[in-house]
């Protein structure tokens, strides 16, 4: 784990999907405050990416998305929120299991294969954090990942594998 700026990584993510934001004419923002977290910065940077690009794929044309960082004494927030599809209450439970998809029709629209919100959900595991859902058909989405501050995050048992981490063998600790 290392101290990453959870705000670069949403203006980068925001970045990325400008273009395809633009196509579909959807007003990408982000905006909020330094907040310094610890993580590992590639699976942060897909968590982001996907909760980001979610946003865009089941948004309506000239929609919002709004990716919002916030610091607390306790927590930081990550939020993504769209005033696009929204997810029918019947559904949303199952949002974040693999290959699940609310609607199997978008499959062809939208190319995704239903593995986006898996990864959304494994990462925020990964780095102790919980997921918040509030969701209204026809009115939009947001999604909150909420980074707790308390105890310090540990790495055991990490091992280099041609000069990269590898985190198949990492045992977390709170301590």
């Amino acid at each position: 784990f290392e101290e990453i700026d959870l705000l670069a990584v949403a203006q980068d993510a925001v970045q990325r999907l400008a273009p395809v934001a633009e196509q579909k004419q959807i007003t990408l923002s982000v905006s909020g405050e330094k907040a310094i977290i610890s993580g590992v910065k590639p699976i942060l940077e897909e968590m982001v990416y996907n909760l980001c690009d979610n946003a865009i794929k089941y948004n309506k044309e000239q929609g919002t998305v709004d990716v919002k960082v916030g610091v607390s004494a306790e927590q930081v927030r990550l939020t993504v929120a769209d005033d696009g599809l929204g997810i029918p209450l019947e559904h949303q439970s199952r949002i974040f299991e693999r290959f699940y998809r609310v609607d199997k029709s978008h499959s062809r629209d939208t190319g995704g294969t239903g593995l986006g919100l898996s990864i959304v959900k494994h990462s925020a595991e990964f780095h102790n954090a919980r997921l918040e859902l509030s969701s209204t058909p026809g009115k939009g989405t947001t999604v909150t990942v909420v980074f707790e501050r308390k105890g310090i995050t540990s790495l055991q048992g990490a091992v280099k594998v041609d000069g990269e981490q590898d985190f198949t063998a990492i045992r977390r600790q709170t301590i």
